[in-house]
């Protein structure tokens, strides 16, 4: 049912009716609610194409179906399938800035948007022999780090700190810390692999969407979920003894409290 609520062409989407009865009404009144979420991007994709729709406010209706589609649609798809595969949410206590990087641990920074690349390997890089291969590196430990988007996912579920947002993406490498960047899809900058090579780090791409020049590609297998993280964790450990000494990790950190979802909110209100 969820992957048909992309492809439909009729009706409306099904998660509109979450939305309040005024709201619902205000949409259909004004015309945007949306039919189906492909058709409304396809739809605002053709209306742009040159010598097509002129009209601002039409433009801007087709717009607000779009965004309504891409909200209400699949993003909040994406997060009820996530919650189910992955967990609901709970109220955790974290860490924020690069100051959680670690000088003695392998450190793996997870930068992105798809939650299943994420997940596993938070799972393989608890793993015994994992921890046992980082130890024979000469490292203490393995400490993920989240940035960007991926970094709320693990956050909120799992408690991974996180090193930065998109702005920061870049200042990480520069610490001279990062073992290995692993990013896959939106918000990662074209630059990355070219700071990379002033230091050690190896900036890991996962997705065929989504290749970078200069960049290490593995690519993530869904049907191989933990084997493909496992390899990506492998590669940051065994690329931790090429550091240079200069490494410069600032001090600053601060806790945090995450994980406030729809369902923890509504419990906590009673």
């Amino acid at each position: 049912m969820a992957l048909a609520e992309f492809g439909k062409q009729e009706g409306e989407v099904l998660f509109l009716k979450r939305a309040p009865l005024k709201r619902q009404e205000l949409w259909r009144q004004q015309g945007v609610a949306p039919r189906g979420i492909d058709r409304e991007i396809v739809e605002i994709m053709h209306r742009t194409h040159m010598g097509v729709d002129q009209d601002y406010q039409n433009l801007l209706k087709q717009g607000v179906r779009a965004s309504l589609a891409d909200g209400w649609g699949g993003s909040m798809i994406a997060t009820e399938l996530q919650d189910i595969l992955f967990g609901t949410p709970a109220p955790v206590l974290g860490r924020i800035n690069l100051g959680v990087l670690k000088r003695d641990e392998v450190n793996l920074i997870i930068h992105g948007h798809e939650p299943l690349l994420s997940e596993m390997i938070v799972v393989a890089a608890q793993e015994p022999q994992m921890l046992e291969l980082a130890k024979s590196k000469g490292a203490n430990g393995i400490n993920l780090a989240g940035m960007c988007c991926t970094a709320n996912e693990i956050l909120m579920r799992h408690g991974i700190p996180l090193a930065g947002n998109f702005l920061q993406q870049e200042l990480a490498l520069v610490t001279g810390a990062v073992d290995a960047m692993v990013v896959d899809v939106q918000c990662i900058m074209q630059s990355l692999p070219d700071i990379a090579q002033c230091y050690h780090t190896k900036i890991i791409t996962t997705s065929p969407k989504a290749k970078i020049p200069g960049a290490m590609h593995m690519e993530f297998d869904e049907h191989a979920a933990l084997e493909s993280a496992r390899a990506i964790v492998k590669t940051a450990i065994e690329n931790f003894p090429n550091r240079g000494n200069n490494i410069d990790i600032p001090d600053e950190q601060s806790d945090l409290v995450a994980g406030f979802s729809h369902e923890t909110i509504n419990y906590l209100l009673g």
